[in-house]
């Protein structure tokens, strides 16, 4: 598989160390664009017209495939799936695909189970809701189990990174309260 990760640019302004950076740093087949709108998107476009490659998106919905009802045989052979992730709050993220037509004409793909997002510091809408390493880290497990790759447990480090920075975060967290509570201690 080939990741594409759409960030949405408010979220590339206010999340400098969010999850879809470091997923993109952890593999190697994945490049990650930034904007609002990829209709006329030079690099998505070439990326849609490349005869190479079978693009999804991945983004839930009532229409969604996932790697069970897909099948082995059902993907053309020879070709890599593209795999488009959209990333940004919810609401950046749903309008995101509204602005880019070409990628919400997409085969929507998704997960076959529900999972509880690891983001401790970070409100989900709903608890099925995950962050973008961890979208990318279920597709790839989901992929592995259907036979469609061989990662050889080479995508746990997706989980092992987001483990040491919800790790990190709910450290400074604790040591910021203590401090608040220090302050106002000698006030």
């Amino acid at each position: 598989m080939r990741f594409v990760i759409l960030m949405h640019d408010k979220e590339a302004r206010e999340q400098k160390t969010g999850t879809a950076r470091l997923a993109k740093l952890c593999l190697t087949n994945a490049e990650l664009l930034i904007g609002t709108d990829f209709t006329r998107d030079e690099r998505v476009n070439a990326l849609l017209r490349d005869p190479s490659y079978n693009p999804f998106v991945l983004y839930p919905g009532p229409k969604a495939l996932n790697f069970k009802t897909l099948g082995k045989d059902s993907l053309p052979e020879g070709k890599t799936l593209l795999i488009f992730v959209i990333d940004g709050t919810w609401r950046l993220a749903k309008g995101l695909l509204r602005q880019s037509p070409n990628v919400s004409a997409l085969p929507r793909l998704s997960f076959s189970r529900n999972y509880l997002s690891r983001f401790a510091f970070k409100r989900q809408p709903l608890p099925h809701c995950v962050s973008t390493i961890e979208a990318i880290y279920h597709l790839c497990n989901e992929a592995g189990e259907a036979g469609h790759e061989n990662l050889k447990g080479q995508n746990e480090v997706l989980m092992d990174l987001l483990k040491k920075l919800v790790e990190t975060q709910v450290h400074y967290t604790k040591v910021k309260g203590r401090k608040r509570e220090e302050n106002k201690k000698k006030k």
